[in-house]
């Protein structure tokens, strides 16, 4: 006798019933500070508290002894613009219209009205804004309910956010830190090609490491392959013109080049630590440690050679895998690493917020506040899968598996087992063991097209052979 699963939908709500349900009981004594860290183009294991040998995050290895790190964290679009869309709002960006960095979006008045920003600034909050944005208009630090917008996206950036945090005040404050980096990786190409592309950081980091002997350099990563069976559709929409021509990498550059990369992103990425270090050690040297929630994570990773790709956009684990970290001395247990759960940042970032801030979700959030599982709360309510989307196609991703799908190709699917195969080398479509596996995931994709209106999708999606 088959036990009958609830339908996602019912599971997303009970989900935020569930986070109501507790606020009560999890209610910190005096309201809480928020610091919301974001980096760019950072995939979750450009991390040494992940395991990486060749560079050293002592702040953010620091963050993740002191709270939990989340190792199942996805994106909902591999790209900044759809991707930081769909962190300020809650929402899928391609229900904006937004699938890619050029297109305008569409969002309702009660999404923006709900937006992160907003939202905050209505429950009581000083609310500061500081660097990158790449934001629809509506969403903008001066459209969106931020008091203070600050650009510079580098350097300048830590003392700006410092000095709006350590002032008296009588309302808890929330603070966006948007780093560039390690962004600027995507200059590595134009470096070695002396093109003026690049930029300046990069340029004398390329020569850096160009000077260096091989062995002080980052190997090719085990998966630095192309998978036999990979789908079109990785590849198709890739442009020769990008500042980081991925496809173009893929067929000229050499184990050196691609070493030289690797070194650089791992420099890029220790600098952007070093500058959120400065945060967290405010923090502490201010007595505000105890009293504030730091959220981090990225809009999206980058290949960093793996299947000879650079950049990002593609549904592959380097692309849409990214950091997240949580931090709340005295709430969150420290040194926890959660290998199990599933994580959209995109989706669950906001309703995160608006839980620790004593805030209502909307009804057509479609995400979870992680505070249950943060404060190491026992829910029962395990998330089935998250789903990521581009021009391209869909990904969704399982406890086990990740099934993509996508609009071009012959070849329009894959199928991976991330517990066998963590690389992504080995497509299992064809696998006569897997046909139930694979029907499986396209039944999940159709719940998700219907609940969550994804009216692009239904037009590509392979439907299971066990529907009528």
């Amino acid at each position: 006798m088959s036990v009958p699963r609830l339908p996602r939908l019912a599971l997303s709500r009970l989900f935020v019933l569930i986070g109501a349900m507790l606020t009560a009981s999890l209610a910190p004594a005096k309201e809480v500070n928020i610091l919301f860290i974001l980096t760019d183009q950072h995939h979750a294991n450009m991390l040494s508290s992940a395991g990486n040998p060749y560079l050293k995050t002592h702040a953010l290895d620091g963050m993740a002894q002191a709270g939990i790190r989340f190792t199942n964290a996805y994106v909902t679009n591999p790209v900044c613009v759809p991707s930081r869309i769909s962190m300020a709002t809650g929402m899928m960006p391609g229900r904006f219209g937004v699938f890619q960095n050029q297109m305008k979006a569409t969002i309702p008045s009660d999404v923006i009205e709900n937006s992160m920003g907003n939202l905050i600034k209505r429950g009581g909050y000083d609310t500061f804004y500081g660097g990158k944005t790449h934001l629809a208009p509506e969403l903008t630090p001066s459209q969106a309910g931020y008091d203070e917008f600050f650009r510079d996206q580098r350097e300048e950036l830590p003392g700006a956010c410092i000095e709006f945090m350590t002032r008296d005040r009588d309302k808890p404050f929330f603070a966006v830190a948007s780093f560039i980096n390690p962004h600027d990786i995507c200059y590595a190409y134009a470096a070695r090609e002396e093109s003026p592309k690049s930029k300046a950081l990069v340029n004398e980091l390329y020569r850096q490491a160009e000077a260096l002997p091989e062995d002080q350099l980052p190997p090719l990563p085990a998966n630095s392959a192309i998978p036999n069976l990979e789908p079109e559709g990785v590849s198709a929409d890739m442009q020769t013109t990008s500042v980081t021509p991925a496809i173009l990498m893929r067929d000229d550059y050499s184990e050196r080049d691609w070493r030289n990369y690797r070194w650089i992103y791992c420099r890029l990425t220790e600098r952007v630590d070093t500058q959120i270090g400065q945060l967290l050690n405010a923090l502490e040297t201010h007595g505000l440690a105890e009293n504030t929630l730091v959220i981090f994570t990225s809009d999206h990773g980058d290949m960093d050679g793996s299947h000879q790709l650079a950049s990002k956009g593609v549904f592959y684990q380097n692309s849409a895998g990214v950091p997240f970290i949580m931090q709340y001395k005295g709430v969150i247990p420290p040194g926890v690493v959660n290998d199990h759960d599933l994580v959209s940042n995109g989706l669950d970032v906001l309703p995160t917020l608006a839980d620790y801030a004593n805030l209502s979700a909307p009804d057509f959030w479609l995400g979870r506040s992680l505070r249950p599982l943060a404060e190491g709360q026992t829910t029962k309510a395990k998330r089935p899968y998250i789903v990521a989307e581009n021009q391209s196609g869909r990904m969704l991703r399982s406890s086990r598996y990740k099934y993509c799908v996508y609009v071009k190709g012959t070849r329009r699917e894959s199928l991976v087992d991330l517990q066998e195969d963590p690389g992504e080398l080995i497509n299992l479509v064809n696998s006569s063991a897997h046909q139930n596996v694979l029907n499986q995931h396209r039944t999940y994709l159709q719940e998700w097209i219907t609940e969550s209106h994804d009216t692009e999708a239904q037009s590509f999606a392979i439907p299971s052979e066990t529907q009528g």
